[in-house]
């Protein structure tokens, strides 16, 4: 089965629709389409960004061998504000994980005192960091 087609059925078990899987990656329902179909290649960051999405790997997606799909990983949780922000001002999957993985390095490096603090101002840390996103 070509990529494409992982693609669609895995998008399909999940039950995202075309709209839905596209905004999560960043790009457009009409290229998701073409991929789906067979009509268009992507690049490797972007068949990253649809494997993490679709909770698979590269080789699946590239292989279709079915020992791949649900590769063990850690699963990532995105806080509720986040999330949030992230819809709102319309950032793709790997800009919203980029910025989390930011913030939890910044945490990191915190002293236990400091991260005891109110609850995170996202739409600020963003405006600080998205010339790095």
């Amino acid at each position: 089965m070509p990529f494409g087609q992982r693609i669609r059925s895995r998008r399909l078990e999940l039950k995202l629709t075309q709209d839905e899987l596209a905004g999560k990656v960043g790009i457009s329902n009409g290229f998701l389409s073409d991929l789906e179909n067979g009509k268009r290649g992507v690049g490797a960051e972007t068949l990253l960004d649809i494997g993490r999405v679709l909770g698979v790997s590269l080789d699946y997606l590239m292989k279709g061998e079915p020992n791949e799909i649900a590769a063990v990983r850690a699963e990532v949780e995105i806080p509720r504000q986040l999330a949030d922000f992230a819809e709102n001002s319309g950032l793709t999957f790997r800009q919203t994980l980029t910025l989390l993985q930011m913030q939890r390095q910044l945490i990191a490096h915190r002293t236990s005192a400091d991260v005891e603090q109110a609850p995170f101002d996202w739409p600020k840390f963003y405006e600080s960091v998205r010339e790095f996103l």
